[in-house]
């Protein structure tokens, strides 16, 4: 599968790709590949930057989101890419992304946001097992119906990007 260059990129693609550059000093093949796809890339490139516009421990438990589903899903780009985010970024040891999985605990975030984590994973994992009384619990912490809905949104996309990559081999 042929990416989009960042030099070859025209148009909105180009316009995103210069965004991503002066935010992450390059454009990464995983986003590239979204370039196939203009308003894919749109919509993903808005997403990260939303994210990106939270504080320091809520940008932290996106990451471990995207990191700890790629685990479940094998897909090792996005292990390596998100790993490599929460050890440079935030301060975790390899030993603590190695237990994160199975201990939300170890991940040290505020305790918002760690139940933020857990339902997030829940939502992928057993989406059924979702009642309204757990919606009920995330307004209570604050949350509104759309913060909510990012939330799973998120998530599920992860799945979305593992699948893509790694049917396509992004390195």
């Amino acid at each position: 599968m042929q990416v989009t260059k960042v030099q070859e990129a025209q148009g909105e693609v180009k316009e995103i790709f210069n965004e991503v550059e002066k935010a992450f000093g390059a454009v990464t093949e995983g986003l590239s590949l979204w370039a196939l796809n203009p308003e894919a890339l749109k919509f993903q490139w808005n997403s990260i930057k939303e994210q990106m516009d939270n504080d320091v421990d809520t940008q932290k438990m996106y990451t471990l989101i995207r990191y700890i589903i790629s685990e479940k899903n094998h897909c090792e780009y996005c292990i390596g890419l998100n790993g490599g985010m929460l050890i440079n970024m935030y301060g975790m040891s390899e030993e603590e992304l190695k237990e994160v999985a199975n201990n939300l605990s170890v991940a040290k975030l505020t305790p918002k946001n760690e139940k933020l984590l857990a339902f997030a994973l829940r939502s992928i994992n057993e989406p059924q097992s979702i009642k309204q009384q757990d919606i009920d619990e995330l307004h209570i912490l604050g949350l509104n119906d759309k913060e909510i809905f990012n939330l799973v949104l998120t998530a599920s996309i992860m799945l979305v990007v593992n699948t893509l990559f790694d049917t396509f081999d992004v390195e």
